[in-house]
């Protein structure tokens, strides 16, 4: 079995025009108490989406456990559907919690089945750093379940999985967002 680590990356800047915001600095405190909480295990491999602020929650794990990066595009943000702008996101992503995975349009499945076989092509144990959605798609795939929004993670929540035989199973669910803001 490989265990397989989703990390939600900290608290970033928000804002409509900001296409790859950085962690505040909550994000930045966020991710070093993560590190701190991952000090006395053994070291595993370091994946992270290619997002700032997936790769500013990782850095501190990685700095603690002299461990370099892997950047994957595989776990990185759902990409919105053609002709929606920056600005209109938010809008989209809140009106896509409360649909169906099959709803979707094709770009969405692509990226939903390209986090999937990367996950399952995982032969050694890894904290994989992303976001909310890509933990989602996970989470409802393993589950069997349509709906889009099976949970909210709250930022460096720890979701573990265990990968093997073709498949991929929920060991535990990262702590929950109380609000409901991404």
């Amino acid at each position: 079995m490989t265990r397989i680590l989703l990390v939600r990356h900290g608290e970033a800047s928000k804002g409509p025009e900001a296409p790859d915001p950085e962690l505040t600095d909550l994000g930045h405190r966020q991710a070093q108490a993560l590190a701190r909480q991952f000090a006395n295990v053994k070291p595993i491999s370091l994946i992270s989406s290619p997002k700032a602020r997936a790769r500013q929650t990782a850095q501190p794990l990685a700095e603690l456990w002299q461990r370099s990066v892997t950047l994957e595009q595989a776990v990185t943000e759902i990409p919105p559907p053609e002709g929606v702008a920056l600005s209109e996101r938010g809008q989209w992503i809140r009106r896509l919690l409360d649909s169906d995975w099959d709803a979707e349009d094709r770009a969405q499945q692509e990226w939903r089945r390209g986090i999937l076989g990367f996950l399952l092509s995982l032969r050694e144990d890894a904290a994989i750093f992303c976001h909310f959605m890509v933990i989602n798609s996970v989470v409802a795939q393993v589950r069997g379940d349509r709906r889009v929004q099976q949970f909210r993670p709250d930022y460096t929540s720890v979701t573990e999985l265990n990968s093997g035989g073709g498949r991929l199973e929920i060991v535990q669910l990262g702590e929950e967002r109380q609000s409901r803001i991404l």
